[in-house]
């Protein structure tokens, strides 16, 4: 799989988002191999900006919320990865909450509202934690319920491989 959507923000901002089977390295092959090998698809998220500087606004990030929950919807065999990074610092209320862990934080409440407007039961959301030295690091794996036992799989292998 490889999805491409661009999304253009009311302001004229442009936003990439892409899913893609195209290994990375971040998850060890020797696990997406076996999950491809139990018909199970690991697809990696990436989020960018390509155009502008505004905040990024409600309309956007509920047209982001769709994109994620429609290619998990259309796709009963896939899994969902994104990291959350840390590029990009953003303005923060409290020095206590890294960027990381207020993205992560972030997209749990959009995709809990947005599955619960839409009335999906079927789909999860998983966050792993991976201590790193000056912070941590936060990975979701999203998933139709009956996968989401194999999110353990990818979570593990997260953390045992980063950094490496």
């Amino acid at each position: 799989m490889n999805e491409v959507y661009v999304i253009c923000s009311e302001s004229g901002d442009e936003y990439k988002l892409q899913f893609t089977t195209e290994r990375s390295g971040m998850i060890a092959d020797e696990i997406l191999d076996e999950l491809q090998n139990s018909g199970i698809e690991v697809v990696e998220v990436g989020l960018g900006r390509n155009k502008g500087l505004n905040v990024t606004s409600h309309l956007v990030l509920a047209q982001i919320e769709q994109c994620i929950a429609e290619v998990v919807l259309n796709h009963s065999n896939v899994m969902l990865v994104f990291f959350c990074d840390f590029i990009s610092l953003l303005p923060s209320m409290r020095r206590d909450v890294s960027v990381q862990e207020y993205r992560s934080r972030l997209f749990c409440r959009m995709f809990e509202r947005y599955v619960s407007q839409h009335r999906i039961h079927e789909v999860c959301n998983k966050i792993f934690v991976v201590e790193g030295v000056a912070e941590n690091y936060f990975f979701h794996v999203i998933a139709h319920k009956d996968l989401i036992g194999y999110a353990d799989i990818v979570g593990n292998s997260i953390q045992k491989d980063f950094g490496k």
